[in-house]
């Protein structure tokens, strides 16, 4: 019978070990879909069937020849204040349910200062309170917003900018075992 030597049993539970801790780390990867705080742009978080995921956000400057599709129809921003665009995409991940995503969105900064998005005329706006059918997605497949610069649907947003310097700023998304709240990058 061949004996095996202390160094070659002392590797294999070093790799055993290592193997066991690495299925707990991805294990664990799966746990963030249930957290509804602490979640950071572009980390989906999951709301009964829909799943959002926060790609960007940024200041929309209207000089900008990209921007300014995002602000068609908008008045312009006061001097102590700025649009700030949150783009988002948004999955029904029921095979056979529809899901209607909420009439609005809010950001709070940390004086607790909340803004609600405003209706937008852009071709990229989100528009609230869609019903979304079994596997479909905001934005649709396709459309300008999906294959645009940024690939998602934009909310919107007329801030003072003083709150834009009072971080962190967070989303909060309303909807079934929520709300939830996603730290934007502002």
């Amino acid at each position: 019978m061949e004996r095996i030597s202390k160094s070659k049993l002392f590797r294999g539970l070093v790799l055993a070990f290592v193997v066991a801790v690495s299925g707990f780390a991805l294990s664990a990867c799966g746990a963030n879909h249930e957290e509804k705080t602490g979640i950071v742009e572009g980390e989906p978080v999951h709301l009964g069937h829909l799943e959002y995921n926060v790609l960007f956000t940024r200041p929309l400057n209207p000089n900008d020849v990209e921007d300014a599709e995002y602000l068609v129809g908008q008045k312009p921003a006061g001097p102590d204040q700025m649009y700030i665009g949150v783009f988002v995409k948004i999955h029904n991940t029921s095979e056979d349910e529809s899901a209607t995503i909420p009439d609005e969105f809010q950001i709070e900064t940390t004086a607790k200062r909340r803004y609600t998005n405003i209706p937008s005329d852009s071709i990229y706006a989100l528009e609230p309170g869609v019903k979304l059918e079994p596997q479909d997605n905001i934005p649709e497949i396709d459309s300008t917003p999906q294959v645009g610069p940024i690939q998602a649907s934009m909310l919107l947003y007329l801030i003072d900018r003083e709150s834009a310097e009072q971080r962190p700023v967070v989303l909060i998304i309303e909807g079934e075992d929520g709300p939830a709240t996603v730290e934007l990058d502002l």
